[in-house]
C-alpha cells in the first residue's frame, strides 16, 4: 500500500512529465507555479477543482475535469501570452501581472520542485 507522501511524489512527477510532454516552455518554472499555487499539490480547494495554476474567471476559480486539462489550458494560455521566447519567464510573469502579490516571484524562486 502506498502512503500519501509516495502518492503525492508520483503525482508531482506525473505533472512535471506532462508539462514537458505538452511542450510548455520553461517547465521548471511552471512546475514551481504548480507547487506554489497548490501548496505542494495538497490544497483541497484547488485540487478538487483540478486547477493546478489557480486560474480564475473573474473571482471564481476555474474547474477542470482532470489535472491534465489544467496543464493543457496553461499551454494554450502560454501560447496566447508568451510571445517572446527570449524574455525571462519570471520577468514575463511580472509584466503580465500573473499574481497580485508583489512577492510572487521571490517566493516562486524559492520553491523546490525536487523530492523532499
Amino acid at each position: 500500500m502506498l502512503n500519501s507522501c509516495t502518492v503525492q511524489a508520483q503525482l508531482r512527477d506525473s505533472v512535471y512529465a506532462y508539462i514537458v510532454a505538452c511542450g510548455i516552455q520553461h517547465p521548471a518554472v511552471v512546475m514551481q507555479q504548480v507547487m506554489l499555487e497548490t501548496g505542494r499539490l495538497a490544497s483541497p480547494y484547488l485540487m478538487k477543482r483540478n486547477n493546478l495554476f489557480a486560474f480564475r474567471v473573474t473571482e471564481e476559480y476555474m474547474k477542470f475535469e482532470s489535472w491534465k486539462q489544467s496543464v493543457e489550458y496553461y499551454k494554450r494560455w502560454q501560447n496566447r501570452h508568451y510571445k517572446n521566447s527570449n524574455e525571462d519567464y519570471y520577468a514575463f510573469l511580472v509584466r503580465i501581472k500573473y499574481s497580485g502579490s508583489r512577492d510572487y516571484i521571490s517566493v516562486l524562486k524559492r520553491v523546490s520542485i525536487k523530492r523532499d
